[in-house]
């Protein structure tokens, strides 16, 4: 007996020597590494084919785990300015830390988006003090053995940095533009190229951005975000935490299931950020970048035209800046919101002090800056703007017949909520244009075609637009143009908020943009007035600013309705006239626009839309504009 319960205690142990060990979910362990997990997909691939987003464990404590991408998964810009004499001379901007540069937003947006969809592991992802749900790891984490990290910096020890380096993906290094540090296709993060028009400059960037030195203003940085991920929330279904079979996971809250998740699909051309330039060693030469091919007019969808209207020879166009018909999500029942004011005043009410100009001309186009939706799942930052559907019949009450859509909000409520949003646009018969993602499974790419009168008028809208995107845009002003447009128009969303004056490099896109095709640019985001410039006797409008916005108001309150009259010639379409008509935003409750009256107030309007000093090969508007506010063309020369 004795025997045999030797024999059964060893066949026991034997079993569980056996046995798959269970599965743990841990941080970096030195002499054992890593463990992986599989959350999310990406392209990976050259030719942008998707692949499930590997991630490295770094650390977990009480039950949350500090995760780390694999590999640099993609490029993008940030845009700094830390010497005080080129700030002093060119107005660029000064920031102090990486929330403040203009990437920071887009990881937990944009970036998160393309990565989870609305899968709802989302919900279980923590959010940093700072609001943001991805982030880039500081410059201590990268220094922290305890992560796996060696704590030498690149000026201490170069023979010690290995740790610091990461794999770019082929999709990142072929495609986005990653240039790779050594033969073995590995990028330091600590090295990228700043460029400006005439020259590039090696620069030390530290791994959360910054600037160690430099005077330019564009650093193209690679991609190697981190996220935080709440343990109690995620179930281990598969995997066994090597880099070969990672951790599977799937969420075990409450949160409804997915409608469709906006898959990415393969994009041989597309992204909406910039590629880096950069340049293998410390010593090497700049290596200049191919711009990437212009597809043709085919590739490029035909856009919604509208009906076309009677004979004219002369017609006049307005525009406005941004309306958010709405609220942040959190206070659209607050006594003071939109939605409240609405619910008094009625539809009519936001534009009725300032409708007559509305109505008197021959199309009035507004940045539409909210989601119509009654959607409640919103990405995860701070303000998410929303309106109720109905809402789209503001625009119709104040005349309003077309939107610009694509902007920083647009994709606020996911890609379901601007899809819904679009279609209460189309039942109300608001027309509306914008390209986002293009290339991708999730992209919207809608041109804005009407005929106002004799002319027939084109729209393009891009948001946040990069050196990448230049030839995109003049894609689709090709398209346009092939299509029969006497006039395209650019709807670009950028620049920086509540700035009065645009970026040092928003000139030399714009000059790019202008040289592709496009007869006007019509700028806004920054919710400020921004100066008018003439280029090639074409305008283009930095930023119009804010018009009726429901949740920003304490900024500069200048506004106007921009208005550009074109006449129908035997050569073609001819600016003949550009008029501002000066207003200032109202708060809340208010919300409306009004006309200023007083020739002070609006002399001080014109002044805000009039550079200091003139830009290379560009015109400031006429003397006679700061009395006036008018400029007056004649075959298609500003007078």
């Amino acid at each position: 007996m004795k025997k045999l319960l030797t024999m059964g205690a060893l066949l026991f142990l034997l079993v569980l020597a056996l046995a798959p060990a269970q599965a743990e979910m841990r941080g970096y362990v030195k002499g054992q590494g890593y463990v992986y997990v599989h959350l999310g997909e990406y392209p990976y691939e050259a030719d942008g084919t998707v692949k499930p987003l590997l991630w490295r464990v770094l650390e977990v404590r009480d039950n949350r785990a500090l995760l780390l991408t694999e590999y640099i998964i993609d490029t993008s810009q940030i845009i700094f300015e830390t010497d005080e004499k080129v700030i002093e001379a060119h107005s660029f901007r000064r920031i102090n830390s990486f929330e403040e540069s203009d990437l920071f937003p887009l990881l937990s947006t944009e970036y998160l988006d393309r990565m989870l969809g609305t899968s709802p592991l989302r919900n279980a992802l923590i959010p940093e003090p700072n609001g943001a749900t991805l982030f880039m790891l500081n410059d201590e984490a990268m220094l922290t053995s305890a992560y796996g990290f060696d704590s030498a910096r690149w000026a201490e020890w170069p023979d010690r940095i290995r740790s610091h380096e990461a794999e770019g993906t082929p999709y990142a290094i072929k495609q986005r533009g990653l240039y790779v540090a050594y033969q073995n296709e590995k990028s330091s993060y600590w090295v990228a190229t700043v460029k400006e028009p005439s020259d590039y400059k090696l620069q030390i960037v530290g791994f959360n951005g910054h600037l160690s030195y430099g005077a330019y203003t564009r650093v193209n940085i690679g991609l190697r975000l981190a996220l935080r991920l709440d343990l109690n929330q995620v179930d281990l279904t598969g995997g066994d935490g090597s880099k070969d079979f990672p951790y599977k996971l799937a969420y075990n809250g409450t949160a409804p299931a997915p409608t469709a998740a906006p898959a990415i699909a393969p994009a041989a051309t597309e992204a909406p950020a910039s590629p880096l330039s950069g340049i293998p060693e410390m010593t090497a030469e700049p290596i200049a970048q191919a711009a990437p091919e212009t597809p043709a007019p085919t590739d490029i969808p035909l856009p919604t035209e509208a009906p076309a209207q009677e004979s004219k020879n002369t017609v006049t166009l307005s525009f406005v800046g941004d309306c958010s018909i709405g609220d942040s999500e959190q206070y659209t029942k607050a006594a003071s919101s939109y939605h409240t004011c609405l619910s008094k005043n009625g539809y009519a009410w936001p534009f009725s002090l300032v409708k007559d100009y509305l109505e008197n001309d021959d199309l009035t186009v507004a940045n539409l800056e909210v989601v119509f939706t009654t959607r409640t799942r919103h990405t995860d930052k701070k303000y998410n703007l929303v309106g109720n559907p109905e809402f789209t019949q503001v625009l119709k009450e104040g005349s309003v017949e077309m939107v610009n859509t694509v902007n920083n909000h647009c994709m606020d409520f996911l890609d379901a909520g601007y899809v819904e949003s679009l279609g209460h646009l189309d039942e109300a018969g608001i027309l509306h244009f914008g390209t986002i993602y293009p290339g991708l499974a999730n992209q919207h790419d809608d041109l804005g075609k009407v005929q106002v009168g004799d002319l027939l008028f084109g729209f393009v809208g891009f948001s946040y637009p990069q050196d990448y995107d230049a030839p995109k845009i003049a894609s689709r002003i090709a398209a346009l143009r092939s299509q029969g447009c006497d006039v395209v128009i650019v709807s670009l969303h950028w620049g920086r908020e509540t700035y009065m004056t645009p970026d040092s490099w928003q000139y030399p896109f714009a000059r790019q943009i202008i040289d592709a095709g496009a007869d006007m640019i019509w700028g806004h985001h920054p919710h400020v007035i921004q100066p008018i410039v003439m280029y090639k006797g074409k305008p283009i409008l930095f930023s119009a600013g804010n018009f009726t916005f429901g949740t920003m108001s304490d900024v500069d309150p200048s506004t106007g309705i921009f208005q550009v009259t074109y006449e129908k010639t035997e050569s073609g379409a001819e600016l003949k006239q550009l008029r501002v008509i000066p207003c200032k935003t109202q708060p809340s409750p208010d919300f409306r626009p009004i006309e200023l009256t007083s020739e002070k107030e609006r002399q001080d309007v014109f002044k805000k839309l009039v550079l200091k000093k003139e830009m290379t090969s560009m015109q400031n508007p006429p003397a006679s504009f700061l009395e006036t506010g008018v400029i007056e063309f004649e075959n298609g020369q500003m007078k």
